[in-house]
């Protein structure tokens, strides 16, 4: 039975009905750290000898897998200034995952949200399905994505374009395929040297800017700890419902505000009680993951919030519920399955390049 208020209740799971989980392949999701060290096996870096067996395991059992990246992983990587290294991590991301990515937790929160509220009201989804598995920088950073052909005006006439390019549809789809690729190197890649940085300043180019972003949301959490200290027994009782609704109310706030004026429905009409309340999120993925996670790291008041526990968050918030396999930090990995996530969601929990190696050698044969 869990504690009213401080742990998960024993909600089913509410899958979101329009979001497309791929059926022919499983899901891989690599934390930075797993990243670099295939990188240091990758270029014969001094210190990537043992990583060296995971890399041929990965190598080795490439078929019916998946690896895959985020935008949380990618903000990240903003912050690694040796060229050489970025430059390495981009080779072994791209060889590996061809710029596969899951779907942002704006898209996928915007999902879970309309199938949990139209269970809640007898209301209809309003959206098409959507893919959980995309392409590229930009869609996993929740853009479009697929370069377009637009004239002066700001048309799109990419359509026509294709039509009448002179080496024909064909070479026209591989130039824009050329590009797109281009543009999720130069992206994972960085700048190749130090004129294009340069010139990349000079136009706005700014790669601190995603750190920035999540420095300000750490010291909200670290502003949020310093509340939680004035009045201890909030840590010892129902902190988890504390975090749900900072959830709820900070961040995911324009998504709730639109989905309730599109079903035409009060917050308060859907949650009826306290229990009907702590049941909606957690009967949601993602939520539910960032809901634990968060709760965690606020249950410990010596816990210091710094940027990488944003960006660690976020991903897991996604990767953990939706992909089949994810190797993350120690500390994370514990929390998750505390909380029972590998069997709730039907996922696989790793801690190290070794174990994911033994693990494909074991599950693929």
């Amino acid at each position: 039975m869990a504690r009213t208020g401080a742990e998960r209740t024993d909600v089913a799971v509410a899958w979101p009905s329009r979001l497309l989980r791929p059926q022919h392949t499983r899901l891989v999701y690599l934390d930075l750290n797993q990243w670099i060290g295939l990188a240091k096996a990758a270029v014969g870096h001094r210190d990537g000898k043992r990583f060296s067996t995971a890399l041929e395991a990965v190598l080795a059992h490439r078929d019916g897998w998946t690896y895959v990246i985020g935008g949380p992983l990618m903000m990240e990587l903003t912050g690694i200034l040796r060229r050489q290294q970025r430059q390495d991590l981009g080779e072994i991301i791209e060889e590996l995952t061809g710029y596969s990515c899951v779907m942002p937790l704006t898209t996928i929160a915007t999902l879970e949200l309309e199938t949990a509220l139209c269970r809640a009201t007898g209301t209809a989804e309003r959206f098409e399905a959507v893919p959980l598995l995309g392409r590229g920088v930009l869609q996993a950073l929740g853009l479009r994505g697929g370069m377009r052909v637009r004239d002066r005006d700001g048309n799109d006439v990419t359509d026509q374009a294709r039509r009448e390019a002179p080496g024909g549809a064909a070479y026209f789809d591989q130039r824009i395929e050329e590009a797109e690729r281009d543009l999720d190197r130069s992206v994972i890649r960085g700048p190749a040297d130090d004129e294009v940085e340069t010139e990349l300043r000079r136009e706005g180019w700014d790669p601190s800017g995603a750190r920035r972003g999540a420095e300000r949301r750490a010291q909200q959490e670290q502003d949020f700890a310093l509340q939680l200290a004035e009045d201890p027994r909030w840590r010892r009782g129902r902190l988890r419902d504390v975090i749900a609704a900072r959830y709820l109310a900070l961040e995911i706030e324009s998504i709730r505000e639109d989905a309730l004026r599109a079903h035409g429905v009060r917050l308060s009409e859907v949650f009826t009680s306290v229990e009907a309340a702590r049941e909606f999120t957690d009967a949601m993925p993602a939520a539910d993951t960032w809901i634990t996670l968060r709760t965690a790291k606020h249950r410990n008041p010596d816990s210091a919030w710094k940027p990488n526990d944003i960006f660690d968050i976020d991903a897991l918030s996604v990767v953990a519920p939706y992909c089949d396999v994810v190797v993350t930090e120690r500390h994370s990995a514990h929390v998750l399955r505390q909380a029972d996530a590998p069997s709730r969601y039907g996922m696989t929990l790793l801690t190290s390049l070794d174990e994911l190696a033994d693990y494909l050698s074991t599950t693929t044969g």
